[in-house]
């Protein structure tokens, strides 16, 4: 099987990367009027959310900052998969040197490298009140993913620069 172009492995992660970020976005839609519309119960002080077509729910802490937590997170994620879709939407067309696999590179390195701890710092200190850095090879994943898109978005920069001198010769 190819990795480029039409009926590749790129298409497959393609179709994969979307629906799940569709998905997701249906939860989220889902949790949000959930919240608004007073959909869930509370006992004990912690609230419980069914989850419908699973048979399972969520539980937590009903607290404010515990639903806006898993709302930033579940946006976060959202916006991932779109980009990474969108980068293996671009490796399915012929030509995999262009502006729109560059362009979302760079959206998904400023979403790693600069939304992603911001996110991360903000939901551990003034969200979620911790007083010490919890759960840090999240962090970790995030710079590491981040410099790896932004070494990638310079080597299609350079791809596209080398294929757009290569096609004015010819």
């Amino acid at each position: 099987m190819k990795v480029f172009g039409p009926k590749s492995i790129s298409t497959l992660f393609y179709y994969i990367f979307r629906s799940i970020s569709i998905v997701l976005l249906v939860f989220l839609t889902y949790i949000e009027f959930a919240f608004i519309t007073d959909r869930f119960t509370v006992k004990d002080g912690r609230f419980n959310l069914k989850i419908p077509l699973t048979g399972s729910s969520i539980q937590a802490d009903n607290q404010f900052s515990v639903i806006l937590t898993i709302c930033l997170t579940l946006i976060f994620g959202i916006l991932f998969l779109y980009l990474l879709s969108n980068i293996f939407k671009a490796l399915k067309e012929r030509v995999i040197f262009s502006i729109g696999i560059i362009r979302n590179l760079k959206l998904l390195t400023i979403l790693n490298l600069i939304v992603g701890p911001i996110l991360y710092f903000l939901i551990q200190f003034p969200i979620m009140h911790h007083n010490k850095l919890g759960s840090i090879h999240n962090l970790i994943l995030l710079i590491i993913f981040g410099m790896i898109s932004l070494f990638l978005t310079y080597v299609f920069q350079k791809g596209y620069t080398v294929q757009s001198e290569n096609d004015l010769t010819i």
